[in-house]
């Protein structure tokens, strides 16, 4: 019986084999989702064992122009897919692919990753491998209204490895001015975000495995992704859908696809 050291590395031999066939072949891939912390958290990913954070699947971005390209790759590495599966999955922007021995599933994000709010890749995937740039692995985690323990540990994972800056200072630290950006002119995704760092920073005590340096270091990361949003200028849209807040629905609706 494989144990989950086991998956855990099939995952990861997996997801290094499609990227180097995508790089081989001038295919734009990126990976995302916790494996992307993990392969972006080189000196720090020994927390994602430490916290018991555990490998599912296997997740990519690419843009819609590549579809026809990423689709060969992954049919040629052996993974199938079903009409009636990828209609289900289109109005969310994604498809959906399994080994043909169902071992290892596969979800590709085109232009965009469309959940409780939306994190548009468009023009940002070349800025990064073989991952999506930290500015959207940040969002990835932090746009989930209903945030749970395995997305809290990738972001502690993620903010233990790369300090944060109020403008691009390398592919190193994590870019505010990007999510900066976005958040102010979308009082929602603000909403939910600045939501989210305030309860990873509550929780991270509740992680008794790490040391109060890792701890120390995380929150006060946090501390400063919070005090760059909440001081950045906000749009009139934003504003105005302020004065309404959480009376009225903020985020989209998702189930499990």
């Amino acid at each position: 019986m494989a144990t989950n050291d086991d998956k855990d590395r099939t995952f990861l031999d997996e997801t290094s084999k499609i990227i180097e066939a995508a790089e081989n072949n001038d295919v734009l891939l990126r990976v995302m989702g916790s494996i992307a912390f993990k392969l972006h958290c080189p000196q720090f990913s020994y927390m994602s064992d430490q916290m018991n954070r555990k490998l599912t699947d296997i997740d990519f971005a690419s843009y819609s122009s590549e579809m026809n390209s990423v689709d060969q790759l992954l049919r040629d590495l052996d993974y199938t897919t079903q009409s009636y599966v990828q209609l289900a999955a289109a109005s969310m922007g994604r498809s959906i692919y399994w080994k043909k021995d169902r071992s290892v599933h596969i979800d590709v994000f085109w232009d965009k990753l469309q959940m409780n709010h939306t994190v548009n890749f468009r023009g940002r995937l070349e800025t990064d491998e073989p991952t999506i740039p930290l500015p959207e692995l940040l969002q990835e985690k932090f746009q989930i209204v209903k945030i749970n323990w395995k997305d809290i540990k990738d972001v502690v994972m993620l903010l233990r490895e790369h300090d944060v800056a109020e403008k691009d200072s390398g592919r190193e630290a994590v870019d505010l001015s990007m999510i900066s950006k976005v958040l102010s002119n979308d009082w929602g995704y603000c909403y939910t975000f600045t939501q989210n760092i305030k309860e990873t920073q509550i929780r991270i005590h509740e992680l008794t495995m790490l040391s109060e340096n890792d701890k120390a270091t995380v929150t006060a990361r946090l501390a400063r992704v919070l005090e760059t949003i909440e001081s950045a200028p906000k749009s009139a849209k934003w504003t105005l859908r302020s004065k309404i807040g959480t009376k009225r629905i903020w985020y989209t609706e998702v189930g499990e696809a």
